[in-house]
């Protein structure tokens, strides 16, 4: 949801934000592998992946090229936003440790108001290693519930737009 909404405010039609923002999910393939969290999520190969992408489009598409940029950055945004949820290798491999981006900002009221913002770059070598199952949830109910405010405006500003044409 994350990319879509954003390529819907970067001005791209919801019909074309639709399909592009599926690259987002590509680096979760590799758990039918049973290997999570593996090179697919390592913004330099999933970078080097795509120049192929970029040269096919630049030579033969040019008129789609701001669609593959958005559709590299789209595919990047995946590993990146997992690294404020765990360890991932979104530097493989030029970095070998998988990063994680942990962020917190406590607040405290008492006879005043503080607040204490943490953010700490924690890392630990990173290994590739198959699992015999891996469990995951399809959504939660905070992610569900953040999508639907974050579709809303954009479901409403489509009938709008439907209601005016009429």
């Amino acid at each position: 949801m994350v990319p879509f909404v954003a390529l819907v405010l970067y001005g791209v039609e919801p019909r074309r934000a639709a399909p592009l923002s599926l690259l987002g999910v590509v680096p979760d393939l590799d758990a039918l592998l049973l290997v999570h969290r593996s090179l697919s999520h390592s913004v330099v190969v999933l970078g080097l992946a795509w120049v192929p992408v970029l040269a096919y489009v630049r030579m033969r598409r040019p008129g789609l090229w701001v669609e593959a940029v958005l559709g590299l950055l789209v595919l990047v945004s995946h590993p990146v936003l997992d690294m404020v949820g765990g360890y991932t290798p979104v530097l493989w491999p030029l970095y070998g440790d998988s990063i994680y981006l942990r962020m917190a900002l406590d607040g405290r009221v008492s006879p005043g108001v503080s607040f204490n913002p943490r953010v700490e770059v924690l890392g630990v070598p990173t290994v590739f290693k198959p699992v015999t199952s891996i469990d995951y949830p399809l959504f939660t109910g905070e992610g569900l519930a953040v999508s639907l405010i974050l579709l809303l405006p954009i479901v409403l500003s489509m009938v709008k737009t439907r209601l005016e044409a009429r």
